[in-house]
């Protein structure tokens, strides 16, 4: 039977914990996953997938859950753009319930040229609203959806590709969408994929995939995002590769990220066009939690490890997404081996039984 059928059963390692592969609408390349919670309880999985990464037929699609039933749906195409190479999608339910698609474009194999695209859905997502440019300061990327602060505006972390360095940005709305104004965050380069989780005390906490694979870095925003101290390492491995943070019901932080650095020699040789390099590893997938605003993440719960496939791919488990839903489950998304999509479903509980 192929596994990539959207059925969520029970871990063969643990039957506390539930997964299921996503349905595939490309084998090729399947990768970047976001979920949302929408209102009405279903949850959203979007990714993008095609041929490869760069290629002009990847594209973006979007699973769904139904509240109360144990299967994803088949993926449906929401961009079209057959001349550009579409990616990194983020899913977004305001305040008054109108989903927001957002995602990157660019010409194919040319990071420089990307902008962000949006699309608004009245219905949870079954019907679109056209695609149109949101940001087209070229070189622009995404991978967190925004959030709401407790101010009322909407903050959407961005970085830019460009060929002086990769750096962090982030735009934020105080009419809803209508507008938006992008605010730099000092210092830094080589630190992207800004994740960024609002503190008890109302400040900002930002975390950062770091271009050196080395550690997560961190920074912090006491103005409502207008202005970020310089990011500084944290004791969090990084691979070079994306972590999501989310703040939970019972006050935690989530953190679900690759334990792996190259402070620790953890990478592969691989091989690219007659020569070898190193990578860095993508495995193990691991879940810490934080009881401080995120000052220490002293539990942690390995989501991923490698299996006998890992051994014929590189590219490891990588890119994950986390939700904390109303019924204090987790739900995790990310890519598996680039072949698909994986879902693990579980109790925030279990990380401290580990």
């Amino acid at each position: 039977m192929n596994r990539f059928n959207g059925m969520i059963t029970p871990s063969e390692a643990d039957s506390r914990i539930m997964e299921a592969y996503l349905p595939l609408s490309e084998p090729s390349d399947n990768h970047a996953a976001n979920l949302l919670e929408l209102d009405n309880g279903d949850l959203l999985c979007t990714w993008f997938s095609g041929s490869g990464e760069g290629n002009p037929d990847t594209h973006i699609v979007l699973s769904r859950l139904p509240a109360g039933t144990d299967c994803w749906t088949q993926p449906v195409p929401l961009s079209e753009d057959a001349g550009r190479s579409e990616q990194n999608p983020v899913l977004f339910q305001a305040p008054d319930g109108k989903l927001w698609l957002f995602h990157t474009s660019n010409e194919p194999h040319n990071q420089k040229t990307s902008r962000v695209v949006y699309r608004t859905s009245e219905d949870r997502g079954e019907t679109w609203s056209p695609a149109e440019v949101l940001f087209d300061r070229l070189g622009i990327f995404l991978r967190h959806p925004p959030i709401v602060l407790s101010n009322g505006d909407w903050l959407l972390p961005a970085y830019y590709c460009k060929l002086d360095g990769h750096y962090s940005v982030v735009q934020i709305s105080s009419d809803q969408g209508a507008t938006w104004t992008e605010y730099e965050v000092s210092g830094s380069t080589h630190r992207v994929q800004m994740n960024v989780l609002e503190r008890s005390d109302g400040s900002l906490l930002a975390m950062f995939r770091s271009r050196q694979a080395d550690r997560i870095y961190m920074s912090e925003s006491r103005d409502g995002g207008r202005t970020w101290s310089k990011p500084v390492k944290s004791v969090l491995a990084n691979n070079n590769s994306s972590t999501q943070a989310v703040k939970l019901p019972s006050g935690r932080m989530a953190l679900i990220y690759n334990d792996s650095t190259m402070e620790r020699d953890q990478f592969r040789w691989v091989q690219r066009k007659g020569e070898f390099r190193k990578k860095p590893l993508r495995t193990p997938l691991t879940l810490s939690l934080s009881e401080d605003d995120g000052q220490t993440w002293p539990y942690s719960r390995n989501i991923q490890m490698a299996d006998l496939e890992y051994k014929d791919s590189e590219i490891g488990y990588s890119y994950p997404s986390i939700l904390a839903t109303r019924d204090g489950n987790l739900h995790i998304a990310f890519s598996y081996l680039r072949k698909g999509i994986k879902y693990v479903r579980l109790g925030e509980q279990l990380v401290f039984e580990d």
